[in-house]
């Protein structure tokens, strides 16, 4: 599998939408290492295409509701990971969205999606 294309949405520390384009930005590169300062996020990208993949995160740490970013102001913004990768010569994109709340269209309070 290669990885091509991430898009967190207020998942994690990714308060918006964050896009890694992997195949963009890398493709140059056989191989390439994700690193950085403690809390920058590494982990959250393995938890972010495990979750796709799987549903779950890379630990079984976290759960579905847990995954939203705290940092994301807009309650309209929906938690929602897409993971575009590619085997053989085939592409394949997986969008999923852990079960969260969102602001109710009419009244007040919040409803689980």
């Amino acid at each position: 599998m290669k990885p091509l294309l991430l898009k967190m949405t207020a998942f994690g520390p990714y308060a918006k939408e964050t896009t890694l384009n992997i195949k963009e930005d890398l493709s140059h590169q056989d191989i390439f290492v994700v690193t950085g300062p403690t809390g920058a996020g590494k982990t959250t990208i393995f938890d972010a295409i495990c979750y796709a993949l799987y549903g779950e995160t890379s630990g079984g740490s976290r759960n579905g509701k847990e995954l939203r970013s705290d940092f994301a102001v807009d309650s309209e913004l929906k938690t929602e990971i897409q993971f575009t990768f590619q085997v053989k010569e085939k592409n394949y994109r997986i969008t999923r969205a852990p079960q969260q709340l969102q602001k109710k269209k009419r009244g007040d309070g919040y409803r689980e999606v």
